[in-house]
C-alpha cells in the first residue's frame, strides 16, 4: 500500500539537522522503530518480548468526521483513508521501516529500462550504464530483454549471491534465474542484465546517437536524449484472491483501476498527478500480468503504479455498458453507490455504514493471506487480524468523545485535542489506571493557506504581512498544550529535505503594518479597514477564513487569528463547516482562507500539492501557487534517483515557498491518544498513516467475547 497520511523520533540522527547532507546518508537514517505497547504501564518488557495475540471482540474507535466516500480513488480525507486501508490493498505492500516493498496482490515483478536509437523502435531491457545527457560522447550500455526480477523470500527455492543465481518454488514454476542477486529484508532480486549470456547480447552506442524526445521543464522545452530509467514495469498477478463479494480477483481488476484513474473526468485530479506519465498499461498474454511504460522518469513510479493505482471490482462497475463514452462512465463512477457500500480484497470487509452515526468493518474470514502458511506474506500472521470487527463510531464533539471513552461506549481516541490531554481529568489517577496516554509525532504540517488566485492575495508582501500576524508561540501555549514543533516549509521536518536554515517568520504586528502600507493598503476612508486599489476600484481588505468542525481547536485558532488580524486593519469572518463540506470548498478554491493539513512522506514529492498542474480540475494545489522555478524544481526532484541531490532541490524548493509565502506554515506536532489499557499490540507505525489495527487485540477474555462491548 502506499505509504499512503509518529512518536518513532525521539532520537533524531545528527544529520537531520545539518546545512548540507551527509555522503550516503539514507532514508532509513531518519526512522527509528515504534516499541509495541511502550506507552502502556501494565505491559511489563517480558510482555512485550512475548506477546500471545488473541483473536476475539470488537475494537469501538471514535472518528471526528463521517466518512465522505468509501471509494479508494476518489478519496481526499484523511479519515477516508484510514478506513480503506483495511479493505482495501496494493499490488505491492511498503515495511514502513525497511521501506522496502514486498509482493502482495501481485505475487511478483520485473522493472526495467527504456532505449531508442535512431535507427530503431523502443527496447525494453535494462541499462549498464546510462550515460552522461550533457556529454554527447558518452557511452551507453543497454541490455535488450533483461529484467530486474523481484520475488517474496518465502517464494524461493534457493538463492546463491555468489553464483549468481536463484531458484523459484516448484509452486511458483521452478525456474532458475541468473544475474546479480541482490537479498533484501524480505525480498530476492535478480538483474539479469548480469547473465553472462545476455550480457554478450549488450548494445554500446552513445548519447548522440539515441533517438530524442521532448521534455518539459517548467517553462522550458527540452530535446533529451532517448534513455528512461525505470519505466516498465511487469506485475503478475496473485493467484487465489477473491474479492469481498466471492468474485474472483484478476489483473483486469488491476488494470481497470489504472484506466479509470486516468479519466480526465473522474474525480481524482491529485491521485492522477502521480501516474500522469504512464503512457502504456495493458494485459499481457498470459492474462495474469500487466505491463505498464511511462514516458519519463519517476523515482516514486513504482510507488505511484503499486500504491496509487489500487485494484477495484471491475465486475462491480461494468464499464461495458458505456460503450467507450469515458465521461458518460467517469458520471456514473464518481456518484456509484460503491461510495457507499465498498467491496475490498483486504483483511476487513464493509458491514455497514450509519450516516452521521458510525461505520463497521468485519474481519474478512476468507483473507487470502490468512490461507498462506506463516511466514509466506512477510510481517503477516495468519491469525490477524485480531479483532472480530471495528466500528468507528463518529462523535464530533471532544466533550463527548472523553465522556464516551470513560463511560465504555468506545475503546480508542485516536484524535485527542492537545488540550483534552493536558486535562487534569485525563491526568488523574482514576483515569490513568484505565486509560493508556501516548503521542506520537506526525508526518504532517498545518498550514494557513491564502487563495493565490484571490486578487487580495496576488501581493507577495501582502502574504508575507499576514504570515507576521499569526501568534504561532501564543496559539502552542494556549491551545496546543506545548505539542506543537513550528516549521516553515512543505517537508516532513525530521526529513532529509527540509531546510532548517529557512528563518521563521515572527509575530510582529507593527512590522505588519508597515508592509501592509509598502503594498499599498491604506485606510484611505478613516472606516478602520484598510483598502487598496486592484483592477482599477478600490478594494477593502475583506476576507473569509473557513475552517471545518472535525477539531474544536480549530475555532479557537482562527479567534485569535481574528483579533491579531484585525489590528492591522483586516476585516475577517469565520465560516465554520461540516468536514466535507469544508474539503469539497478546499478543492474547488472556494475560499480566502483556510486552515489545512497534509501528510508527507519521508522522501517526498512535492508536485501532487505545489505544482501549478494541480490548480486546475480539483487539483490539490487548494491554494493556486504557481512559480516557474518552483515548477523546474518539483520537475527534475521527480527524475533524480540520487537521494542526495533529490533532497538537496527540496531544500531548494523549501526556500522558495518562504520567499513567496503563499501559505502560512505552522507547525508539525505530537498527536495524543487515549485508549484502554487492555488494548495490546499498539503502535504507531514511521507513516502517514501510523495507525493500522490490524496488530491490536484484547488481553481481557470478556472485551475478546464481546461481553463488554
Amino acid at each position: 500500500m502506499l505509504r499512503s497520511f509518529f512518536r518513532f523520533f525521539s532520537v533524531v540522527p545528527a544529520l537531520l539537522f545539518a546545512t548540507t547532507l551527509a555522503a550516503g546518508a539514507d532514508i532509513t537514517d531518519y526512522i527509528e522503530p515504534a516499541v509495541a505497547d511502550e506507552f502502556n504501564a501494565t505491559v511489563t518488557d517480558e510482555m512485550r518480548a512475548n506477546p500471545q495475540p488473541v483473536r476475539g471482540g470488537t475494537l469501538r474507535v471514535r472518528t471526528p468526521a463521517d466518512v465522505g466516500t468509501f471509494n479508494v480513488l476518489l478519496q481526499n480525507s484523511a479519515f477516508d483513508r484510514e478506513i480503506s486501508l483495511l479493505i482495501f490493498e496494493g499490488v505491492a505492500a511498503l515495511d514502513d521501516y525497511t521501506q522496502e516493498y514486498y509482493p502482495a496482490l501481485a505475487w511478483s515483478w520485473e522493472t526495467g529500462d527504456l532505449m531508442k536509437t535512431k535507427e530503431g523502435g523502443v527496447l525494453e531491457g535494462v541499462a549498464l550504464e546510462y550515460g552522461d545527457e550533457s556529454d554527447p560522447a558518452s557511452e551507453v550500455v543497454f541490455v535488450p530483454g533483461a529484467r530486474i526480477h523481484t520475488f517474496s523470500k518465502s517464494d524461493v527455492e534457493s538463492a546463491d549471491a555468489d553464483a549468481g543465481t536463484l531458484t523459484l518454488k516448484e509452486e511458483w514454476g521452478g525456474a532458475t534465474h541468473t544475474g546479480r542477486v541482490e537479498e533484501g529484508h524480505h525480498v530476492w532480486r535478480v538483474n539479469t542484465a548480469h547473465d553472462p549470456a545476455m550480457a554478450e547480447q549488450a548494445l554500446r552506442t552513445t548519447i548522440a546517437e539515441l533517438d530524442t524526445w521532448k521534455d518539459r521543464r517548467g517553462e522550458e522545452e527540452l530535446v533529451r536524449p532517448f534513455i528512461k530509467r525505470e519505466c516498465a514495469m511487469w506485475f503478475h498477478i496473485r493467484p487465489g484472491v477473491t474479492w469481498h463479494d466471492g468474485h474472483a480477483f484478476t489483473a483486469e481488476d488491476y488494470l481497470f483501476a489504472y484506466d479509470t484513474l486516468m479519466n480526465v473526468d473522474v474525480k481524482a485530479q491529485g491521485k492522477r498527478s502521480y501516474i500522469e506519465d504512464v503512457t502504456l498499461a495493458e494485459l499481457r498474454n498470459d492474462g495474469a500480468t500487466v505491463h505498464f511504460q511511462a514516458r519519463k522518469p519517476y523515482f516514486r513510479l513504482f510507488e505511484a503504479v503499486a500504491g496509487i493505482v489500487v485494484p477495484l471490482p471491475k465486475h462491480v462497475f461494468e464499464p461495458e455498458k458505456f460503450g467507450g463514452d469515458a465521461k458518460a462512465f467517469a458520471d456514473a463512477f464518481n456518484e456509484h453507490p460503491f461510495s457507499r457500500n465498498p467491496i475490498g480484497t483486504g483483511p476487513y470487509r464493509f458491514a455497514k455504514w450509519e450516516p452521521g452515526t458510525r461505520t463497521v468493518l468485519e474481519r474478512n474470514e476468507d483473507y487470502w493471506a490468512s490461507k498462506l502458511p506463516e511466514g509466506s506474506v512477510p510481517l503477516w500472521k495468519p491469525e490477524q487480524p485480531y479483532m472480530d470487527r471495528i466500528s468507528y463510531e463518529v462523535i464530533i464533539e471532544k466533550s463527548v468523545s472523553l465522556k464516551e471513552l470513560e463511560n465504555g461506549s468506545i475503546d480508542v481516541d485516536p484524535d485527542v485535542e492537545p488540550a483534552q490531554f493536558g486535562l487534569p481529568q485525563t491526568n488523574a489517577k482514576e483515569f490513568t489506571s484505565r486509560f493508556v496516554r501516548a503521542k506520537y509525532f506526525g508526518q504532517m504540517y498545518t498550514y494557513i493557506g491564502m487563495n493565490n488566485a484571490r486578487p487580495i492575495f496576488q501581493d507577495r508582501e501582502t502574504r508575507r504581512a499576514m504570515a507576521m500576524l499569526i501568534p504561532r508561540d501564543r496559539i502552542n501555549r494556549d491551545i496546543l498544550n506545548g505539542m506543537a514543533v513550528p516549521v516553515t516549509g512543505p517537508a516532513w521536518s525530521k526529513g532529509p529535505a527540509y531546510d532548517h536554515s529557512v528563518p521563521q517568520v515572527e509575530f510582529d504586528v507593527t512590522a505588519a503594518r508597515r508592509m501592509l502600507r509598502r503594498a499599498g493598503w491604506l485606510d484611505r476612508d478613516g472606516d478602520g479597514i484598510v483598502e487598496k486599489e486592484i483592477d482599477g476600484r478600490m478594494v477593502p481588505f475583506e476576507i473569509e477564513y473557513m475552517i471545518h468542525t472535525a477539531r474544536d481547536y480549530h475555532q479557537k485558532i482562527a479567534d485569535i487569528v481574528k483579533e491579531e488580524v484585525e489590528q492591522a486593519g483586516i476585516r475577517m469572518t469565520i465560516r465554520k463547516l461540516e468536514f466535507n463540506v469544508f474539503a469539497e470548498k478546499a478543492r474547488d478554491k472556494e475560499y480566502d482562507m483556510i486552515r489545512f493539513a497534509w501528510g508527507q512522506t519521508v522522501d517526498p514529492d512535492f508536485a501532487q500539492i505545489w505544482h501549478s498542474r494541480q490548480i486546475a480540475n480539483k487539483g490539490d494545489n487548494f491554494v493556486s501557487f504557481s512559480n516557474a522555478r518552483a515548477d523546474e524544481l518539483m520537475d527534475a526532484i521527480r527524475e533524480e534517483f540520487d537521494p542526495l541531490r533529490r533532497w538537496e532541490m527540496g531544500r531548494e524548493f523549501h526556500r522558495i515557498l518562504a520567499e513567496e509565502q503563499p501559505v502560512i506554515f505552522l507547525e508539525g506536532f505530537y498527536s495524543p491518544i487515549l485508549y484502554d489499557n487492555r488494548l495490546r499490540g499498539v503502535e504507531f507505525k514511521p507513516a502517514q498513516y501510523p495507525i493500522r489495527y490490524l496488530e491490536w487485540w484484547w488481553s481481557d477474555p470478556d472485551k475478546r467475547a464481546g461481553g463488554a462491548g
